[in-house]
């Protein structure tokens, strides 16, 4: 069954490793042409080059945490696109600790990385969206349920509920979609990097750490990022011409709250 994005023009920001490079590789089977993004020079040309084999695909260099920089990434890949029709938001992850021992740099990078380099993105992609669009905002379980020694994502990507919301309503009258995917525990370097902390932190095996955070997702298992980016390509699909402002966990039943 077809989804509707064969010549779709799609920006995946972050798209290097992990899963923004999952959700890029499922646009270009899906035939659509991707733009990718990193900071990385490098990381970003190895990422290039694996994926140009799926179809077609651009590169352009940019830092999140620089708005300045965001704006060049979308202006730049809809010029090479010739136009955009689906922006993929994906970031990074800011650093882990707890209120009390961050700096106030650290919040400032956490508040550029996560919400102001979304609300740039968003505001100039909806600009090249004439004939409509979807804009699928990627964040994390820490919005709905805070994680221990993740403060600046338990507090900072609370706000991008409100962006999806706000965005939602003004663009949808414009038939540009706006949702949000909570990602849960993800088999990504983020992750890896995480339970190392909290097993040098807790005086524990990496191996342990893993399989108490396993013990806590009903699937009994960590996600894989292509089923992250499953559910993106749902929501840039022909599928979902009806959600719209849905912020939709992909966790594994990992958050208990009801609502």
């Amino acid at each position: 069954m077809s989804l509707g994005l064969e010549n779709k023009r799609v920006i995946v920001t972050a798209s290097s490793r992990g899963i923004g490079y999952a959700t890029a590789k499922r646009f270009l089977e899906e035939g659509a042409s991707v733009v990718i993004s990193s900071e990385n020079p490098s990381s970003l040309k190895r990422a290039h080059e694996s994926l140009s084999g799926f179809g077609r695909v651009y590169s352009v260099q940019a830092d999140l945490t620089k708005p300045e920089e965001v704006k060049a990434l979308i202006e730049r890949g809809r010029s090479l696109l010739g136009g955009l029709d689906v922006l993929a938001y994906v970031t990074g992850s800011p650093k882990p600790g707890n209120f009390l021992e961050l700096s106030d740099e650290d919040w400032y990078k956490a508040y550029n990385l996560l919400l102001m380099s979304a609300v740039v993105a968003v505001r100039e992609a909806s600009k090249h969206m004439e004939s409509g669009g979807r804009i699928i905002l990627t964040t994390s379980v820490t919005l709905k349920q805070p994680i221990d020694n993740l403060d600046l994502s338990n507090v900072v990507r609370l706000s991008l509920a409100g962006l999806i919301k706000s965005a939602s309503r003004m663009l949808g009258k414009k038939g540009i979609l706006v949702n949000g995917i909570m990602q849960g525990w993800t088999l990504t370097e983020r992750v890896t990097q995480l339970a190392k902390d909290r097993a040098k932190r807790e005086g524990k095996s990496e191996e342990q750490v893993i399989s108490e955070i396993v013990s806590d997702v009903p699937l009994g298992r960590i996600a894989k990022p292509e089923e992250i980016a499953n559910v993106v390509i749902f929501l840039a699909s022909n599928l979902a011409t009806y959600v719209n402002g849905a912020i939709i966990p992909v966790d594994g039943g990992w958050i208990r709250a009801a609502l």
